[in-house]
C-alpha cells in the first residue's frame, strides 16, 4: 500500500486526500490551522484519512503532496525543510497551478525528486492531473508519479518542459482574460458573457479539443478569420483594470459574496454540490 502525506487541508489539499483515500493509499494529512483542522475532523472519513497537526519526521511515506497557498517563498521554504525531514528516496509533489517547479525546487539539495502534480478543482472529481519535470527531476521519479496516477485512475499528462502556468491555465487565463476585457469594454455584461461561452465553446470542449475542432473547421478557414480578428484581441501583460479594482475592493467572488456575480443570497454549499453532479454526469457520459 501506497502511504502518502499531504501538506495542506484547504480546498485541493481536502480534495486530493478525499479521491486518494478511495483507493489503495494510506493518507495523511497535515494542517497546522486548528479551526481548519476541527473542519476536516467533521467534513472528512477519518476512518481512511488520518489528520496530522504537526508535520514531523515520519517513516514510510512514498509520496509528499504539497498543496499549500500558491506563495512561491512559501513553497520554496516548505520545500527546503521537507527535503531535511524526509529520506532520499521519497518522492516531492508540488500541486502549484502556475511556478515553475525548478523555482520552487530553488532551496532544496535533492531537486532531482521534486515534480509538480496539477490536479483540477475539484480534484476528487476532474480526472485530469498535469504532470511537470523541471530539467532536475529525474526520469525514474517522473515515470513513477504517472503510473501512481495511472493506478488511481487519474487521467495525467507528462509535460515536455515546464512553463509557466503549465498548459490548461494558460489556456484558462487566455480565455479569462479576453472575457474580462469584453466585459470591461461593456461589449457584454459578465452573465452574458458567461451564458455565451457554456452554450457554444463549453458544449463542445469536453469533447472536441481546440486543435481538433480547428481541423473539423478547416485550417484555412481558421487562418482568415484570426488574420483579420487577432490584431484585435487582449494582450497586455499585466492585470485588467477591471479585475484589479476588484481586488481593491476586496471582491475576490464567492468567498467573500462578491465578485463578477452577488453570491450573498446564495446557498454555495448546494451551489456547488450540483456543479459537482453536473461534472460528474458530464464525465460519465463521455466514459473519460
Amino acid at each position: 500500500m501506497q502511504k502518502v502525506l499531504i501538506i495542506g487541508g484547504g480546498f485541493m489539499g481536502s480534495a486530493i486526500a478525499k479521491y486518494l483515500a478511495q483507493y489503495n493509499v494510506s493518507v495523511f494529512l497535515y494542517e497546522p490551522n486548528k479551526d481548519r483542522l476541527q473542519q476536516l475532523k467533521e467534513q472528512l472519513d477519518l476512518a481512511r484519512i488520518e489528520l496530522l497537526p504537526q508535520l514531523k519526521q515520519m517513516d514510510g511515506f512514498t509520496y509528499v503532496i504539497e498543496a499549500i497557498t500558491e506563495h512561491l517563498q512559501a513553497k520554496q521554504n516548505l520545500f527546503e525543510q521537507l527535503d531535511l525531514i524526509f529520506e532520499e528516496n521519497v518522492t516531492f509533489c508540488t500541486n502549484t497551478s502556475s511556478y515553475l517547479i525548478s523555482d520552487i525546487a530553488e532551496k532544496m539539495v535533492h531537486k532531482e525528486r521534486l515534480i509538480g502534480t496539477h490536479f483540477f478543482s475539484p480534484a476528487h472529481i476532474t480526472p485530469l492531473v498535469e504532470v511537470v519535470p523541471s530539467s532536475y527531476t529525474s526520469k525514474e521519479k517522473a515515470n513513477e508519479v504517472m503510473q501512481f496516477l495511472q493506478d488511481v485512475e487519474k487521467k495525467p499528462v507528462l509535460l515536455k518542459r515546464e512553463v509557466q502556468g503549465f498548459v490548461a491555465n494558460r489556456l484558462q487565463s487566455a480565455l479569462a482574460r479576453e472575457a474580462m476585457s469584453l466585459v470591461e469594454k461593456g461589449i457584454v455584461t459578465a452573465e452574458e458573457l458567461d451564458f455565451i461561452a457554456k452554450m457554444s465553446l463549453g458544449v463542445r470542449l469536453a469533447d472536441t479539443g481546440p486543435l481538433e475542432q480547428r481541423d473539423i473547421n478547416g485550417l484555412d478557414t481558421h487562418f482568415a478569420i484570426v488574420n483579420y480578428v487577432y490584431p484585435t484581441l487582449e494582450n497586455r501583460t499585466t492585470p485588467l483594470a477591471i479585475h484589479q479594482d476588484k481586488i481593491n475592493a476586496k471582491q475576490f467572488g464567492m468567498k467573500s459574496n462578491q465578485g463578477f456575480y452577488d453570491w450573498s443570497s446564495i446557498d454555495k454549499q448546494q451551489y456547488l454540490a450540483q456543479k459537482e453532479k453536473t461534472l460528474i454526469d458530464i464525465i460519465k457520459r463521455l466514459n473519460l
